[in-house]
């Protein structure tokens, strides 16, 4: 199964199935090249109330999620400082990496 399958319908509030951007969301992006995933990433909680799974949002293993991210610059309203944090949600894939993180599955960071 393609990780966006596993993530983004499951996980994000932006996803729209009818459109495939590209690129697409930068987290499912990141993962894409890390294989074996599959198991992990249908366990996790579907968009949990706590958005990144106990993680802080400047986890530093998360920027590197974010600044490989095309739409970080232009586009994030999460990663934008003019954004109140209640008005916006991390990307599902950003939850994904926060949720592989948080179950300590070897993701490369």
């Amino acid at each position: 199964m393609q990780y966006r399958e596993l993530i983004c319908g499951r996980m994000c509030r932006y996803f729209k199935p009818e459109k495939h951007e590209d690129p697409g969301c930068g987290g499912v992006e990141w993962l894409k090249p890390r294989t074996g995933l599959d198991a992990a990433l249908s366990a996790l909680q579907a968009r949990p109330s706590d958005m990144l799974h106990g993680l802080d949002p400047n986890d530093p293993r998360l920027w590197v999620v974010c600044n490989s991210c095309e739409f970080r610059i232009d586009g994030c309203d999460f990663r934008d400082p003019e954004v109140a944090p209640e008005d916006c949600e991390p990307c599902g894939g950003l939850r994904a990496v926060a949720g592989l993180l948080a179950a300590r599955v070897d993701v490369g960071l």
